[in-house]
């Protein structure tokens, strides 16, 4: 059986001490010349050398591990962030760990109180898309453990480094696109009432509509969960009773949902019904035919979050406290001109 390669080989493979090859696997700036550093680094390779995470993190105090907490791992605006994150963490040298709590708070408290104690560097944690609980996060920043918000609100955290959307702009830009199209009765399918964002995105929706002069009609107004049977269920439930000839959606989710009701009732998009979803994921466009959707740059939040979080845990500076990111429409085949 092949011996365990370890950095005193690496060392004697280079010519270099043990103290110069620990500080490069360490990512130590200056430990050594360019030249220096890729020897090793070829060394490594050559002799195929795997660190122990566990020794490292006693030596060093860190685990170079990340955790990401979200509500749902089936929701394909969390893959996208969670992949953005991901590839952040790899290039810089940390390994992330994903966590879902299905929305469950108290799933959530204890992710968050188990990962503090030593297994992570730090925490992005997302809304839970319900009633935001802040306590635990707003005492973990007090205790200056690593962490970020993202889609968080609340006065407890508004000092915490954060991620947020420009909800209420995403869905007016929505109800707008549809008005330019010559539509009047636009119905509206948001997420849960006690959701911050998803206020938010109604608050964008009723302000849009007020700007176009239309009239609000409450009855094809109806609030999902941001899952797919939400929408569908919304949809089932106002098509018979009401008419409208568009429609705007809170999450992609819902939108597919809806689109299949509106099938199931001998109707079709765009030509009976006009739809604009929200989130611009890979739903959106491989969906037939391909939906208009506001795009929220999931990947690209993902990524501003890790490369936030990982300067604080390193102790850098340029960290963008609390980046907010601006929605942008993307054109598909879901809109009919009337």
């Amino acid at each position: 059986m092949k011996s365990k390669v370890t950095i005193k080989d690496i060392a004697k493979e280079c010519g270099v001490s043990i103290t110069t090859v620990s500080r490069v696997l360490n990512n130590v700036e200056g430990s050594c010349s360019i030249e220096t550093e890729k020897k090793i680094q070829d060394a490594i390779i050559k002799l195929e050398y795997h660190p122990n995470p566990i020794a490292r993190s006693l030596v060093t105090k860190k685990t170079n591990m990340i955790a990401v907490v979200i509500p749902d791992i089936c929701n394909f605006f969390f893959q996208d962030f969670s992949k953005g994150a991901e590839n952040v963490c790899n290039k810089r040298g940390y390994r992330l760990l994903l966590c879902s709590t299905d929305g469950s708070t108290a799933k959530e408290t204890s992710y968050l109180s188990s990962l503090s104690q030593g297994v992570v560097d730090g925490i992005i944690v997302t809304t839970q898309n319900d009633d935001d609980k802040n306590k635990y996060i707003a005492e973990l920043f007090h205790e200056h453990f690593p962490i970020m918000a993202v889609e968080r609100y609340g006065e407890d955290i508004n000092q915490i480094p954060s991620v947020t959307l420009d909800n209420a702009n995403g869905i007016y830009q929505a109800v707008m696109e549809l008005h330019k199209n010559g539509h009047k009765k636009i119905a509206y399918i948001g997420g849960p009432e006690k959701a911050n964002n998803g206020r938010l995105r109604k608050e964008g929706y009723f302000k849009a509509m007020e700007e176009a002069g239309l009239d609000l009609n409450l009855n094809i107004i109806c609030e999902g969960d941001y899952k797919m049977q939400s929408g569908y269920e919304c949809i089932s439930k106002i098509i018979e009773k009401e008419e409208f000839t568009a429609l705007v959606v809170a999450n992609e989710l819902m939108a597919i949902g809806a689109c299949k009701a509106i099938r199931e009732h001998n109707k079709s998009v765009p030509e009976d019904i006009s739809v604009v979803s929200f989130d611009g994921t890979i739903l959106a466009e491989i969906h037939q035919p391909p939906l208009d959707t506001v795009m929220i740059h999931g990947e690209e939040m993902g990524r501003i979050a890790a490369e936030n979080l990982i300067k604080i845990i390193e102790g850098k500076k340029g960290i963008q406290k609390n980046v907010r990111i601006q929605p942008k429409l993307r054109k598909g085949e879901s809109i009919k001109r009337v």
